[in-house]
């Protein structure tokens, strides 16, 4: 995962790792991220295509990661609530993500995501509210 200010590759939790994810671009002022993922093989289904709820751990991978270095990483977050639509099938490739942060208060952030394939074809999208909590450091081991 490329530099957010203050953030290194090694605070990258391991489920955004196994997602394949990676950060495009970040602008701190719109609270907007841009991500890729890059799918492993366990994600395909029987119809040869990204399983659904993959791409929803993707959504809900780049919201989290997106709000925590939006919000300057002080706060850690659980999803209280995540709505996903699928819009089309997402085949074994690069996935594009954009998410950002619509309002945020003290204890709770609502945020939206987007996944895209091909030439900028919206695949998917989410919505999910985020219960914010102290960030108390990492929770895992870093290798």
């Amino acid at each position: 995962m490329r530099g957010a200010a203050g953030f290194s590759r090694d605070m990258t939790p391991p489920s955004a790792k196994w997602l394949g994810m990676d950060l495009i671009e970040h602008d701190p002022q719109k609270m907007y991220s841009k991500v890729s993922f890059e799918p492993n093989k366990d994600m395909i289904n029987f119809g040869g295509v990204i399983q659904g709820g993959f791409l929803g751990a993707m959504m809900d991978d780049a919201m989290g990661f997106n709000t925590f270095i939006s919000l300057n990483m002080k706060f850690s977050m659980a999803t209280i609530d995540l709505s996903t639509q699928f819009l089309r099938a997402v085949p074994f490739d690069t996935i594009i993500g954009e998410a950002w942060v619509t309002k945020s208060g003290k204890a709770i952030a609502f945020t939206e995501a987007k996944l895209y394939i091909g030439d900028n074809e919206l695949a998917a999208r989410a919505t999910s509210s985020l219960k914010l909590r102290p960030f108390e450091g990492l929770q895992f081991e870093t290798s």
